[in-house]
């Protein structure tokens, strides 16, 4: 099930950031995305688990996907492009026309999924996660 996230969420999601990302985000920023009007938290529940979410801020039309990520339990069975289909759904209720994101460029299978997803690379910032660790700007527009 795909669903908004809710405040008993965080503590889990915090869990599934810690599992995933190499710097995970901390426990207040987590809690921000599913407090403050601003920004958006989107969670794939399977099994009374949460298995993937996702979370991007906004500003007028314009928004910004911070982190996507699926449990490795539950990868490859299409929750991430759930999460993004969902998130773009909210986000065009508020007015956003624009969605932007940053990838590190070794991350080949999250970039084949953005492109699937409709997202195009318009610059990149050279060493940015480290030594030949790219950063790849993508965006989409959505109407």
């Amino acid at each position: 099930m795909i669903r908004t996230a809710r405040e008993e969420d965080v503590d889990n999601i915090v869990e599934l950031e810690a599992e995933c990302m190499p710097h995970p985000w901390v426990t207040d920023d987590i809690r921000s995305l599913v407090t403050d009007d601003k920004k958006y938290a989107i969670v794939a529940e399977e099994d009374g688990l949460i298995a993937g979410y996702v979370g991007a801020s906004f500003v007028l039309d314009e928004a910004e996907i911070g982190n996507i990520c699926v449990s490795s339990s539950y990868r490859r069975r299409g929750f991430a492009s759930a999460l993004l289909t969902e998130l773009e759904k909210e986000l065009k209720s508020s007015g956003v026309t624009v969605i932007f994101l940053e990838v590190e460029s070794t991350n080949t299978g999250a970039i084949a999924l953005y492109e699937r997803e409709g997202f195009v690379m318009y610059n990149e910032r050279k060493d940015y996660y480290g030594q030949g660790k790219d950063a790849l700007l993508y965006r989409k527009e959505i109407s």
